[in-house]
């Protein structure tokens, strides 16, 4: 009984966080537009729950694990909104307009101290929770069952105790890989309090993506304005110039941004990627390029306005501007979902018979026909 009654805590913590995770993603769903990445979490997170979330018959509860439910999810709300509140200084504002502000109450420096002193702890958690998963699944291998033959009972204990031996000795080592990744992702300083051992057998299994660092945009790209890359053509290099709409991405200031998930648009995502960098490490964009010069009906239709209906644009270029939302306090046109400024060139003016374009068509063998 002590055992199933540890049990049954183990699995409802497991559970309650389950539950967190999957509330975490579809805040993220209805907050942001990562098409269907968080849809793979919540995948991921439905093992998590309890047989009982799906209307089944599950592990039979007393009244101590179901008190410590309702406390252990009542902290954990209450504890998640106090520190969400005072960390992001959480504001709400009633006048002229509704409106909630926030702002960053914690420094870099902070931050860093905080990964210092959690990350070791959620080191040892994860060993302390695995080992004992892995010793409790050995017990359950020898408590009797009387219906069974002695004899027989005996043999299929020892074989079941085994089998769980060697899948433990391997989720063992599968956690102990999958530390290197973690804490270089999360806070490279801590790695430091890893065995050597541990980064010398990671570093020699590496190449078989045992354990991969995973993280959706650590790094924010949006901080200081959304970099974006709009394409332009014109039927002569001094005037004439019209921008290219694509269906999905930011480009005219009047239009808001819609909800695509679970769809990937992956034209315009690789622009987004495109923007992050140059031209000279997206070959594709310069195919692109090529292709809206000759007018070709597949590149065509997945771009939202073509300004050039008729006939192909004779240039394109490319300019890099930094995109903000408008708010209600600011005086601009309140039809306007974004303003922007103008960074720099992305790519300079191209014909369909420039060399250089060519050349890349060429070298990349990107297009069978191209000009000669």
């Amino acid at each position: 009984m002590q055992i199933d009654d540890i049990s049954n805590t183990m699995h409802l913590l497991v559970h309650e966080n389950g539950r967190a995770l999957l509330l975490l993603q579809i805040l993220i769903i209805v907050t942001g537009n990562y098409n269907f990445f968080n849809l793979l979490t919540i995948v991921l997170c439905i093992p998590l729950l309890d047989d009982q979330a799906f209307g089944k018959k599950g592990r039979k509860r007393t009244r101590s694990t179901g008190l410590l439910s309702n406390i252990f999810e009542i902290v954990t709300i209450c504890y998640i909104g106090y520190k969400t509140w005072k960390l992001f200084s959480l504001q709400v504002v009633t006048s002229p307009n509704f409106s909630i502000k926030s702002e960053i109450a914690f420094s870099s420096k902070e931050f860093d101290h905080w990964l210092e002193q959690i990350v070791p702890w959620t080191i040892i958690i994860g060993c302390v929770s695995l080992g004992y998963e892995v010793l409790l699944s050995v017990l359950r291998c020898f408590i009797s069952d009387s219906s069974i033959v002695w004899k027989v009972c005996v043999v299929w204990k020892v074989w079941s105790a085994v089998l769980c031996l060697v899948f433990g000795v391997v989720a063992v080592a599968m956690l102990c890989i999958s530390l290197v990744p973690f804490t270089t992702g999360v806070h490279r300083p801590s790695q430091k309090l890893l065995p050597s051992d541990i980064t010398r057998i990671h570093d020699k299994t590496k190449e078989f993506h045992i354990a991969s660092s995973y993280g959706l945009f650590r790094r924010m790209t949006g901080v200081g304005g959304r970099p974006e890359v709009i394409v332009e053509g014109s039927n002569s290099m001094q005037k004439g110039w019209k921008e290219y709409e694509f269906l999905y991405k930011p480009g005219n200031l009047s239009r808001k941004l819609p909800i695509v998930a679970p769809h990937q648009p992956r034209l315009d995502w690789q622009m987004w990627f495109a923007a992050l960098g140059n031209y000279q490490h997206n070959p594709w964009f310069v195919t692109m390029v090529y292709r809206l010069l000759t007018g070709q009906e597949e590149v065509l239709e997945l771009i939202a306005n073509n300004p050039f209906p008729d006939a192909p644009p004779k240039y394109i270029r490319a300019k890099l501007y930094h995109y903000y939302y408008t708010s209600s306090s600011q005086t601009r046109s309140p039809k306007n979902w974004w303003t922007r400024k103008e960074k720099s060139e992305y790519l300079p003016i191209l014909s369909k018979d420039t060399s250089s374009l060519l050349d890349i068509i060429k070298h990349y063998k990107m297009v069978s026909n191209y000009a000669e």
